[in-house]
């Protein structure tokens, strides 16, 4: 019997262990899956802008044909990133619907994640003009308030992208996973968010430092191996160049992708913890921890 509660009010220490728990457990079949559904539409997009940087200046004065690749990877792009986002919360759902599985197939996950993408990219639309565009007045007030003060102005707008993660991201598993109405749903976060905010906030801070500090070597090791073969070895070809930055630029992307579903099953976990009253058969499993 699969020993992992899904449905569980969390304090900031469960939120946060109970998250590697999660992927102790389930890593090796979640992150196959991942990058089997993921990888093919991210080395697809990785290889027309490799394209466009060799190429550039062969069809830099065909400006139609430039614009054509550009929007041909902004919406491959913004696909990528819904898949990614949504990848976590499909497989968490499936695991919701029969908790004694020990895996889960590609082929279900992209069934639930095309069901879910119209939800997200309509969320998307609306948060931009409802959310995302007074967030960013927002921030334009706190760098007039703060002027010159550097500091002050980075530590205002940090915190606030932290609360914003966590508002953002709870909102859309309410829209999205449960299906409610943009702005019912809007209030219900809203209310949810009252209860143990400082705990929900503070793993949410948490997690994005520990992402922080990941993705940081995903990006500084590839970094360092492309000084250190152009110092030792050196490349003259401009082909073989492109394609040793592409491969740097793969993996220190796939670093960071990979890394972020951290976060996103860490707001599954806040989403799920709201949901303990009307689920109380794994009662008997709360405080257990999977140990493999």
């Amino acid at each position: 019997m699969n020993d992992f509660v899904f449905y569980k009010k969390r304090d900031f220490g469960m939120l946060i262990s109970d998250t590697f728990v999660f992927f102790r457990k389930y890593a090796k079949n979640f992150f196959s899956n991942y990058l089997l559904i993921n990888g093919a539409l991210f080395i697809l997009i990785g290889v027309i802008a490799a394209f466009m940087f060799i190429f550039y200046g062969v069809y830099s004065s065909n400006w139609p044909l430039l614009l054509l690749i550009l929007a041909v990877l902004g919406v491959l792009s913004a696909f990528l990133v819904l898949f990614i986002i949504c990848f976590p919360i499909a497989y968490t759902q499936l695991l919701e619907k029969d908790a004694d599985r020990a895996s889960i197939k590609a082929k279900e996950l992209f069934v639930v994640i095309r069901k879910m993408l119209p939800r997200a990219i309509l969320f998307g639309i609306i948060s931009f003009f409802i959310i995302l565009i007074p967030y960013f007045i927002l921030i334009l007030v706190l760098a007039r308030i703060f002027g010159n003060q550097i500091i002050l102005m980075q530590i205002a707008s940090y915190f606030t992208g932290i609360v914003m993660t966590l508002f953002m991201q709870q909102f859309m598993l309410v829209y999205v996973k449960d299906r409610l109405d943009y702005f019912p749903a809007l209030g219900k976060v809203i209310q949810e968010l009252k209860e143990r905010f400082w705990d929900k906030l503070g793993a949410t801070f948490v997690m994005n430092l520990i992402i922080t500090a990941f993705s940081a070597a995903g990006i500084v090791v590839p970094l360092v191996l492309y000084f250190t073969i152009m110092l030792l070895i050196g490349i003259d070809s401009l082909i073989g160049l492109s394609l040793l930055i592409f491969i740097l630029v793969l993996i220190g992307a796939t670093v960071v992708f990979i890394v972020s579903n951290f976060q996103i099953f860490l707001q599954i976990l806040i989403h799920l913890g709201e949901k303990e009253k009307e689920h109380t058969d794994d009662i008997d499993l709360i405080g257990k921890h999977v140990e493999e």
